[in-house]
């Protein structure tokens, strides 16, 4: 929930940060991306620092975040004001990193959904309380200070420690967990009812190549969903904004968005309980979402497609982390650490194309080229897998 806070927040601090210190926003616009970048590092590294056990982990994540969230609320000047932006980054990136490996098994997307559907939940208060914050005589980015006392209780949870640590810390080493998935477990796992492409024995006798085939398969997929994700995350208000909404009201509208996300996160669990093919059912959401944002003029209609394309949009990323997480052999830290760096290249990647094709052309037809595309192919890569499995469940 303190991780949903933040990353959230980032879009509405930087506004105040430019009016605090009189500088165009444009030129503070690299402070948002502090998210993406430290996924990017941890990504790379991620798998060396999970080497010295996940509560260590968890334990510098949660203190990097909350002197990141501190420095930056507080900050009077640029310079500590962008480190407290890049700490605040890297030490959710950390988070990122280090919770997927905490919830590995059977039900991981389930697991996954419902911690993410917390963030959610938590990320539509950040914008909020920052607005509700800022007066006259208040800053509206001490609203951040408030994520930052569950981040040190998270930390002093972690440092009490106890009998699983060797668990994890085994788990991060890349070797078997007690308890861990199966392949039987895996096929008959609600997590993976739209995700199986193949059955174990194929992996068994394709070896290592088959490994890699599977991992860059659900690594693009973490890509593509995170990607959709973000294009409205960031580009949502300025949608809005072309629609004839002032700033204000755009940026507070924006969050029709995260409204879907949240509840698409709360119901998306019981749909995987009932082997119900969510990526493809979102993908077919989020297109006409798409559809309804690009192509309407007025900003009624455009919010409501922010809303449906959240819903849609809402179980992608844990559903194809939990993909990830759940190839057979592939250790915890390294599947962490793959999907930490495929949600960076996401988040830099994307909203960075549709704001160059929207220069190019124009915001509306940048999110018909961009989102629509993804969506196809996400929902081409996942439907079959789930065929083949629900074929395979009715023939049992």
């Amino acid at each position: 929930m303190a991780l949903g806070f933040m990353v959230n927040s980032l879009g509405a601090c930087l506004v105040l940060l430019a009016r605090d210190l009189r500088t165009p926003a444009g030129e503070l616009a690299w402070l948002a991306s502090s998210f993406g970048a430290g996924l990017l590092v941890v990504g790379v590294v991620g798998r060396w620092a999970l080497g010295y056990g996940l509560r260590r982990a968890m334990l510098g994540s949660a203190l990097v975040a909350a002197a990141g969230a501190a420095l930056l609320a507080t900050a009077p000047v640029a310079l500590p004001a962008a480190a407290g932006a890049l700490l605040l980054g890297l030490g959710a990136a950390g988070l990122v990193l280090v919770i997927p490996a905490l919830l590995r098994g059977p039900d991981a997307a389930a697991k996954l959904t419902r911690a993410n559907a917390a963030g959610s939940v938590s990320a539509l208060l950040g914008p909020l309380a920052i607005g509700a914050f800022d007066t006259p005589a208040v800053n509206g980015r001490l609203a951040l200070l408030l994520a930052v006392p569950p981040l040190l209780l998270l930390a002093s949870d972690t440092l009490k420690g106890g009998p699983a640590d060797d668990d994890l810390r085994s788990a991060s080493a890349g070797e078997e967990i007690e308890g861990a998935p199966t392949d039987d477990r895996l096929n008959s796992a609600p997590a993976s009812d739209d995700l199986r492409d193949t059955p174990a024995d194929a992996e068994v006798g394709r070896g290592g190549v088959s490994r890699r085939w599977r991992v860059a398969g659900r690594w693009g997929a973490i890509v593509v969903g995170v990607s959709m994700e973000f294009c409205f995350t960031i580009w949502a208000t300025a949608r809005l904004q072309a629609a004839g909404l002032p700033a204000g009201a755009s940026a507070a509208t924006a969050t029709a968005f995260l409204v879907g996300m949240a509840a698409g996160r709360l119901v998306a669990p019981r749909l995987i309980a009932r082997h119900l093919p969510v990526v493809p059912l979102g993908c077919g959401l989020a297109a006409a979402g798409t559809l309804a944002v690009a192509l309407a003029d007025a900003p009624l209609p455009v919010a409501a497609g922010l809303v449906v394309a959240g819903l849609g949009i809402a179980p992608f990323y844990p559903v194809t982390l939990a993909r990830l997480l759940q190839v057979p052999g592939l250790a915890a830290a390294r599947s962490a650490a793959y999907g930490a760096l495929a949600s960076g290249t996401a988040i830099l990647a994307a909203p960075a194309v549709l704001a160059s094709l929207g220069a190019a052309l124009d915001l509306r037809t940048a999110y018909l080229v961009t989102v629509l595309p993804l969506a196809a192919v996400l929902a081409a890569a996942t439907l079959p897998a789930w065929v083949r499995h629900r074929r395979r469940r009715d023939a049992m």
